[in-house]
């Protein structure tokens, strides 16, 4: 049976308006992959939609969705900006 860890999520723009706090607190079954934390999020958030080019950044390093986590990590979602 797989173990548990603890993950820090931390949420900007449009999520953290929608979570109520920069942050989340998660524990996940061990080999969970970064972009598995969507499903996990508070219902408020995921009502917003997952934009398709958001950004995943474990302990502040760029990484792909299927990085898979581990005890203590912290994941960024950075949402897509635009402007000029």
């Amino acid at each position: 049976m797989p173990g548990q860890i603890s993950v820090t999520v931390r949420l900007f723009a449009s999520m953290k308006e929608a979570a109520g706090t920069d942050h989340i607190e998660l524990s996940l079954t061990s080999g969970t992959p970064a972009g598995a934390v969507w499903g996990h999020l508070p219902d408020a958030v995921q009502e917003l939609g997952l934009p398709k080019a958001t950004r995943y950044a474990i302990n502040r390093q760029w990484t792909l969705p299927g990085a898979v986590l581990r005890d203590g990590d912290e994941v960024a979602l950075i949402l897509p900006v635009s402007g000029g």
